[in-house]
């Protein structure tokens, strides 16, 4: 597990935090997800959607969907004074954590094609290249899927996970 400098902390993403998610998306994005977009995904089932704070102000987000033993990265941010202090992978290592908790097999993710320092990053936390999707962004550039093994086979027997399942 990645340790976060003091004094971050980590949460499921809650309804109060949605302008601030969508501030950072604009930020991070050229074509970013609408606040909406967000809105429906915090508290819904079969999501996993945590945020980074640092002194109550948002640092990071990811949000996350599962299912049939897959979890997928929908979208992922760190605001720019942020960036390099290891949030991006406290963040992912706590997917990986629920990822094992939902028995889930694999993660996906779709970065754009020439997003370089993404690709390296997800790559250093054990993605590998799986496909391409062509003209799969709105402004028409490809995406690489990436895909992460997990460990041992999805059991079947599990009851799923409940909705704004963080571990704790």
């Amino acid at each position: 597990m990645s340790a976060l400098p003091e004094p971050f902390t980590l949460r499921d993403a809650r309804h109060v935090d949605l302008d601030a998610v969508a501030a950072l998306e604009r930020l991070s994005f050229p074509i970013p997800w609408k606040r909406e977009y967000f809105e429906v995904e915090v508290g819904a089932s079969w999501r996993f959607n945590r945020v980074a704070l640092s002194g109550g102000s948002l640092a990071a987000y990811v949000f996350c969907a599962f299912a049939g033993g897959e979890v997928h990265v929908n979208k992922i941010a760190v605001a720019p004074d942020f960036r390099r202090l290891g949030v991006a992978s406290a963040l992912m290592d706590e997917v990986f954590a629920f990822s094992a908790r939902v028995h889930a097999e694999e993660i996906f993710l779709e970065v754009r094609f020439s997003n370089q320092p993404a690709r390296t990053f997800y790559a250093g936390l054990g993605f590998t290249e799986a496909g391409r999707r062509g003209r799969y962004y709105l402004d028409g550039e490809d995406a690489l899927v990436m895909v992460r093994k997990m460990g041992g086979p999805r059991r079947l027997d599990d009851p799923p996970a409940m909705k704004g399942d963080s571990g704790r």
